[in-house]
């Protein structure tokens, strides 16, 4: 049985360990202006999967922004694309999609331009999706509980360490002291 519950605290030892390394890489992110978007259409299959997390920088300027580049922009109606640059023209991006046979209708200009894709993870973007919803939050708010709950309950604390050091200690002590007074007793 003990055996059991050491396996689950090193389980829950490691998720919440993911869990705080997710969390503190994707402030990270949000801090350097790198944020995560998820790709909602196949326009830019094979490169940006649907259900793909997409990162875009927000800090790459506009004037940097090469032909073949990935970028995101706002479209007229307020919806987030992300497509390749396919020309440059009168310093308006004009953008495709690599699965689309047409170019964009409307160009990219620096008032609509949100960044520059620098990585993507394929099908993670689904999990974030379901995160968002109110069920996705109050589940995962209630695992993430859960976890905190049996960690303190199937964790050790650090107690049996502490324990066994203390009982190293001692133990030394006596054969030191013992030790000492048997050369003592043979002079």
């Amino acid at each position: 049985m003990k055996k059991f519950i050491n396996v689950i605290a090193k389980m829950i030892d490691i998720i919440l360990t993911l869990i705080i390394i997710i969390g503190l890489a994707f402030s990270f992110f949000y801090v350097i202006k790198i944020e995560p978007f998820v790709v909602l259409s196949g326009s830019m299959e094979p490169n940006l999967h649907v259900g793909s997390l997409s990162f875009i920088n927000k800090n790459y300027k506009y004037e940097n922004v090469k032909k073949d580049d990935i970028i995101a922009f706002k479209t007229d109606s307020g919806v987030l694309v992300a497509h390749r640059v396919y020309a440059i023209e009168n310093n308006e991006l004009i953008t495709k999609g690599d699965a689309n046979e047409q170019i964009d209708v409307s160009n990219v200009t620096k008032l609509n331009y949100i960044g520059r894709n620098v990585f993507n993870i394929p099908y993670v973007g689904y999990a974030v999706r379901w995160i968002q919803t109110k069920k996705g939050k109050i589940i995962l708010g209630t695992f993430i509980a859960c976890l905190i709950v049996s960690a303190f309950f199937f964790g050790d604390n650090g107690k049996e360490k502490k324990k066994t050091n203390r009982k190293k200690k001692d133990d030394l002590k006596d054969n030191l002291k013992q030790e000492n007074f048997d050369n003592i007793k043979e002079e």
